[in-house]
Formats: structure tokens, C-alpha cells, sequence
């Protein structure tokens, strides 16, 4: 499994430099939202797992558009959107735990139904993809992208407090009283 891992994050890491930073820190903060809730081992286990490819998808979208340092047009977003269905697909044939595919294809769905791919909401998207929806944004708001410098972590919590609506209350909460840059 851990010459998978390695190949799939030099896969990533070949078309978005920044995809590998992003994954191992994306990974460390499921991880530690997932045991300060407790999740059984194997239930972690498989979350960084999910965690570590959670973008794979991304590896069969135009360079161009991953790495546009502007505003998307309406078809390049909905392309960038696509990527989570595109990385449950790649890893589905893996026949891995359905909850690393689960994950993937959900990480991206808002709590209040209004993200994608499938607009599910609440207690109806899985767990590890809604710790993924939080550590993902935290993540990639900390960090310069090609569009915009990092934010404080200060100013990237007061940014996902304004969002609070796209996150599990409960889980936004806990991530917030943990230890974090």
C-alpha cells in the first residue's frame, strides 16, 4: 500500500506542485479531527488514506487550468469541480475500503447542500469527507495558491466562521479548540 501511496502522490505531484504540501497537511489535520472525535483506528486509518489523494482527479484536468493564477471561467470551474468524481473513479477499480472512495467524491459537499458533486447535506455526507471539507479549506486558505496569497490562520478562521454554513457545526467547533499553525 505504501508503494501505491507513493506513486499516486508522485502522479499529483507532477502536474500541481503544490499538491504534495497540500495533501501531507490536509492529511495531519483529518487525522488529528479524527481522533479528537474519536474515530475508530481503522476509520482513521482509511480517512488518511483518502486524505492523502483526496485530489488525485485533478491529475486528468488541463495543467493550465489547475494552475491558472486567475479568476476561472464558468467551464473551467465546473471542470475543477469535476475533479472529485474523477478521483473516486480513478481509485475505484483499487476495489480499496468504500469509504477512501466515499470520501474523495465528497469532499467537497457543504453541509447546508450547496456543494458538490451531488449537493448532499448534513448527517447525509459522509464523516470522513466532511472532516475532509474542513481540513481541505483550512488548508488550502493558510497557504499561498497562483490567485491569492496565504491568510493568517487568525483570518482563516474568522473566514470559515463567516462560511460556518458549509461545515458540520460540531466538527467546525472541535477543529477550532485544536492545536493548529
Amino acid at each position: 500500500m505504501n508503494n501505491l501511496m507513493s506513486f499516486l502522490l508522485k502522479l499529483m505531484g507532477a502536474r500541481d506542485p503544490y499538491a504534495r504540501g497540500h495533501s501531507n497537511h490536509v492529511t495531519e489535520l483529518s487525522a488529528g479531527l479524527a481522533r479528537a472525535i474519536d474515530l475508530p483506528a481503522e476509520r482513521i486509518e482509511s480517512l488518511v488514506f483518502a486524505s492523502q489523494i483526496h485530489d488525485l482527479g485533478k491529475i486528468a484536468i488541463n495543467e493550465a487550468i489547475i494552475n491558472k493564477p486567475g479568476p476561472f471561467t464558468e467551464a473551467e470551474y465546473v471542470m475543477v469541480q469535476h475533479h472529485s468524481i474523477l478521483g473516486a473513479n480513478l481509485i475505484a477499480p483499487l476495489q480499496l475500503d468504500a469509504s477512501i472512495q466515499n470520501a474523495i467524491l465528497h469532499h467537497h459537499e457543504n453541509y447546508d447542500g450547496s456543494g458538490y458533486p451531488h449537493k448532499i447535506a448534513g448527517e447525509s455526507i459522509p464523516l470522513e469527507s466532511r472532516i475532509l471539507r474542513i481540513a481541505d479549506t483550512y488548508d488550502a486558505l493558510i497557504h499561498d495558491r497562483v490567485y491569492r496569497s496565504a491568510y493568517s490562520p487568525q483570518k482563516a478562521r474568522a473566514i470559515m466562521r463567516e462560511e460556518s454554513h458549509f461545515f458540520d457545526p460540531n466538527l467546525l467547533e472541535i477543529f477550532f479548540n485544536m492545536d493548529q499553525p
